[in-house]
């Protein structure tokens, strides 16, 4: 955030470096400054024993969550140029945030008085959801690393060889996986919903 400034000061906005050096202060500033906090975090993950199953969902939530951000991060450093590894990094991110917003929203629901949460379910969908969202991901790496172009459609993505389909295909198959997963979140909440206790709603 501080380097923002110094940009400002030494590039006009209309000077190509200006773009450059934000896309760079994207790439390093933006992934390296949470690397100290997200092995911090990990080493707390992996020396925390769940106690129960709400605790394993909350558990899961961060860990998918810390997965996909991490991993959408390393890809962002391995985009030169307009091709598929592009969204792959920010769905990588932007599905990281999903995840841990899927687990506040397991955590605040009990604490509204919607304690019927079927917290056993909610960990498979949290672990159904980033299997399939890295499988699609890694589909779009597979295929950016064949050079196949983002925001094209029909002939124009050049898919005319074996490995530029599979990787799209796996691409495909994630996307389902991770879409069921999307899916069975919809389907805990609104049970949740329709079942609240009571007596802590009346109070």
């Amino acid at each position: 955030m501080f380097v923002a400034p110094v940009i400002y000061y030494h590039y006009e906005v209309t000077d190509p470096m200006h773009r450059e050096m934000f896309t760079w202060l994207m790439s390093f500033g933006g992934s390296l400054a949470t690397f100290p906090l997200a092995l911090a975090v990990y080493y707390g993950l992996v020396k925390k024993i769940p106690a129960n199953e709400q605790e394993r969902a909350a558990h899961s939530a961060l860990m998918t969550s810390l997965m996909l951000f991490g991993c959408g991060g390393i890809i962002g450093f391995m985009i030169t140029g307009n091709n598929v590894t592009v969204p792959a990094h920010y769905h990588g991110c932007i599905v990281g945030v999903t995840l841990a917003l899927m687990g506040v929203a397991y955590d605040v629901l009990p604490k509204l008085g919607f304690s019927k949460v079927n917290f056993r379910w909610a960990n498979i969908q949290l672990w159904g959801y980033a299997s399939g969202q890295f499988m699609h991901i890694l589909g779009l790496v597979w295929s950016g690393g064949y050079g196949v172009e983002r925001k094209v459609a029909g002939a124009a993505q050049g898919l005319d060889s074996l490995e530029r389909i599979a990787g799209m295909g796996l691409m495909g198959m994630g996307g389902l996986i991770s879409s069921l997963g999307g899916l069975l979140f919809i389907i805990i909440v609104i049970k949740a919903l329709l079942n609240p206790d009571r007596s802590i709603a009346r109070y």
